[in-house]
């Protein structure tokens, strides 16, 4: 029996695709500009690898690979940016950059030095396992172990920032909904990869005409300084945005939005008294989130209410 094709699943990809592009472009003097922002944790970065190359005589890619912790706090303001332009919201890109780096600093310093580490425990791992299976088969088996653990960490990570500017949740949270995510939304992850890859081609197709090893490394900081820090961080909200907002039930997409009705959960009387303090120390939002949920003020109040008409 012949298989049949489905125009309308064909469409959206085509939809989506445009969109991508259509979205990217649109906005493509922001997001330069937010690259240029970002020189300002790129040039720090660039140190440190010249530094720590002169220091030891020698270049170490796990040693220069910490400049990880560096870049990934300016990357919390490339994460809002990208957010809202996803998010079709209107912003000042100066004022917007700066305030996700300030806002989110202390946890994205964190994510760097994580990120860092499983860095450093794949690639060590991987390396290892792969000069063993030159002399015993036997090391294939920790080498695909390995990898497939190094890919799901690599999935996980593409949810840290984008998560951390867009929802207040605690740092225990953070981490365990993106490792929830690194293997409940491979579909996205691969796509997100898959883009990834296909960006990495084309800086290669750009740098591949420059035989010069001078001219090869002045065309990768200019793309470096112009095009790839939001472009990669474009691509990861692209295509990870709506299935994290819809898992953790976070309807405010755009802050503009009014959450529907179902996001209006009712609490238990433990909840209210716990949920209480947190509304008197932010008066401003009408939706708390609180334990996966986004619950109502006027849903807590209501039960505090009925608790004191009880007593």
């Amino acid at each position: 029996m012949a298989s049949q094709i489905n125009p309308e699943g064909g469409f959206r990809k085509t939809m989506r695709t445009v969109e991508f592009f259509t979205v990217y472009f649109d906005n493509f003097k922001k997001l330069v500009l937010t690259n240029l922002l970002f020189v300002t944790f790129l040039l720090p970065a660039a140190g440190y690898v010249a530094a720590i190359t002169f220091l030891t005589k020698g270049f170490s890619l796990l040693s220069a690979a910490a400049c990880i912790i560096i870049l990934n706090v300016g990357m919390g303001g490339v994460a809002q940016i990208c957010r809202y332009i996803y998010t079709k919201k209107e912003f000042n890109t100066v004022k917007t950059f700066f305030k996700g780096v300030l806002e989110n600093y202390k946890r994205c310093l964190l994510h760097g030095v994580i990120f860092y580490l499983f860095f450093v425990f794949s690639y060590s791992s991987i390396a290892l396992y792969l000069s063993g299976t030159k002399n015993n088969g036997i090391f294939w088996v920790p080498l695909v172990i390995t990898s497939l653990i190094s890919l799901l960490l690599l999935f996980a990570s593409y949810y840290a920032n984008i998560m951390t500017v867009t929802i207040d949740i605690s740092l225990k949270n953070i981490y365990r909904n993106c490792a929830l995510f690194s293997f409940g939304e491979l579909k996205n992850n691969c796509l997100a990869t898959l883009a990834l890859i296909f960006f990495a081609a084309v800086i290669f197709t750009i740098t591949v005409f420059f035989k010069n090893p001078l001219f090869i490394l002045t065309a990768l900081s200019v793309l470096a300084v112009f095009i790839i820090p939001s472009t990669f961080q474009y691509i990861l909200t692209f295509y990870v945005y709506d299935s994290m907002i819809d898992i953790l039930d976070e309807s405010k997409k755009n802050e503009n939005d009014e959450p529907p009705q179902s996001s209006a959960v009712r609490v238990s009387a433990d909840e209210a008294e716990q949920i209480s303090e947190i509304i008197e120390d932010d008066k401003n939002d009408e939706y708390i989130f609180h334990n996966g949920r986004m619950i109502k003020r006027s849903a807590v109040l209501s039960q505090l209410h009925d608790q004191e008409n009880d007593e």
